[in-house]
């Protein structure tokens, strides 16, 4: 799922003040795709997408029903989506309207989050597999006039283990009884901590 982060630069010092939210479907539905209709695992560079036809008819009728059934005032789940809607196309077309499908939601989860406006300046880091895929990346950008989206391997971290490393982190905050979700980030009541310590020695 596409997870976006975010603090006001007054409050990066201060984690009960991050919002995290889970967006849409980043890689899944096209990992899919490609698995279902072709021997590859996955749309190495977007170049499968890149080469095919992006289906309006299909893709608008997809929003469409996706919208009328999505809000956010819960995390969205890799269950909350499927690729039925591009059944009957081709490999590369259905690669390309479903990798604009999810650059779509992905982008209006972006906008939700920030509360932007199309015209607004942003700069975000991606990680994970899905900020390989050119194509994706170049279908969020062109939801909006004007932003930078740039790999966090940009920043010396590999964008490859965040997901890993972040786990890592949450575990040793609940070892050392620290909170791990907050109101912003889980909608809990209060910051609370999680996990129990087990001993199997």
């Amino acid at each position: 799922m596409g997870i976006t982060s975010t603090a006001s630069w007054e409050n990066l010092g201060r984690i009960d003040k991050i919002h995290a939210f889970d967006i849409g479907p980043g890689n899944c539905l096209i990992d899919e795709w490609i698995r279902k209709n072709s021997k590859k695992r996955y749309d190495k560079d977007g170049l499968i997408a890149s080469s095919g036809t992006i289906d309006k008819l299909v893709i608008n009728q997809a929003l469409e029903n996706f919208t009328e059934n999505s809000n956010y005032k819960k995390s969205l789940d890799v269950k909350d989506f499927d690729i039925f809607f591009a059944k009957g196309l081709s490999l590369e077309n259905g690669a390309a309207t479903i990798s604009s499908f999810t650059a779509k939601l992905i982008a209006d989860g972006m906008k939700f989050s920030h509360g932007m406006s199309l015209s607004g300046m942003s700069k975000w880091l991606v990680c994970g597999g899905g900020r390989k895929n050119k194509f994706l990346i170049q279908s969020i950008k062109n939801n909006f006039e004007q932003i930078s989206i740039e790999p966090i391997d940009q920043y010396e971290i590999d964008g490859d283990f965040v997901e890993s490393q972040a786990f890592a982190y949450l575990a040793i905050r609940s070892f050392l009884k620290l909170p791990i979700s907050f109101p912003g980030t889980t909608k809990c009541k209060s910051p609370t901590t999680g996990g129990v310590l087990i001993k199997n020695f």
